[in-house]
């Protein structure tokens, strides 16, 4: 929870008042324990799901990008959030509540897989926390040459931290602010060293930046995070050209 508040701030959301975001996570927090404590038989998972999209009303967020559907304290004013920020909001009120929860990254995608005494239960935020195979998840988000070190794992609260900066990392960049772009890229990397996305969106906007240099070493990284990150052979080859040199081999 503090995490995805502190990343709120450092994009510069200054008018969030992370009190009253705490007041309404305490809030749904105690009206989720009343629910398991009065089925402490049913799947927690299911439980956070129903709570979530049928009784608290929260809505996905596929097409607008804005950082009002990744950040939390807005996605809480909002009633609606994308997998990344509907995810944050699920991770929080677990955490909260003591249970067994960790996000997990596919390419374009995150959701919350529980740990429950039956087995892991993935929770899908984008189908009203339908409890999705990972099969489906391997078929509908498959992993380019079959796997890489960031995707298909629970991950840490500092990489779910770094996952949030890289979504703000995108929007800036899509806004055309590349040096905060920049930032929060450089953020996420601090927070999740094996986000190859990360890696190589830095060497991206580096090169809009005319810092080929630098930007040559963050697509090195990248690829050597994931050898089969998509796009970043071509980049590679795009800046060897505006450096004048040959792509290297």
């Amino acid at each position: 929870m503090r995490a995805a508040l502190s990343v709120a701030r450092a994009a510069g959301q200054q008018a969030i008042d992370e009190s009253a975001s705490w007041a309404e996570l305490e809030r749904l927090a105690e009206s989720l324990r009343g629910e398991l404590e009065r089925a402490p038989q049913r799947s927690a998972a299911s439980v956070f799901g129903e709570a979530l999209f049928e009784r608290w009303g929260f809505a996905r967020e596929v097409a607008d990008t804005s950082l009002r559907y990744v950040l939390l304290p807005s996605v809480l004013r909002a009633r609606r959030g994308n997998c990344v920020g509907l995810g944050s909001l699920t991770l929080a009120l677990a955490e909260m509540l003591g249970h067994s929860a960790q996000g997990v990254l596919m390419p374009g995608h995150f959701y919350v897989r529980f740990s429950e005494p039956s087995g892991a239960r993935n929770l899908e935020l984008l189908r009203r926390g339908e409890a999705m195979s990972n099969a489906w998840y391997a078929e509908r988000f498959p992993i380019p040459g079959g796997s890489a070190p960031e995707y298909a794992r629970p991950l840490s609260i500092r990489e779910v931290q770094g996952v949030i900066e890289y979504d703000v990392g995108n929007e800036r960049r899509r806004q055309l602010r590349l040096v905060d772009a920049g930032a929060a890229y450089t953020r996420a990397i601090a927070l999740f060293p094996q986000l190859a996305e990360a890696h190589a969106s830095l060497g991206a906007t580096l090169q809009l930046l005319g810092q080929f240099e630098e930007a040559a070493a963050s697509y090195a990284r990248a690829r050597a995070a994931n050898p089969n990150l998509p796009g970043v052979d071509r980049n590679r080859a795009l800046l060897e050209q505006e450096r004048g040199a040959p792509a290297a081999r």
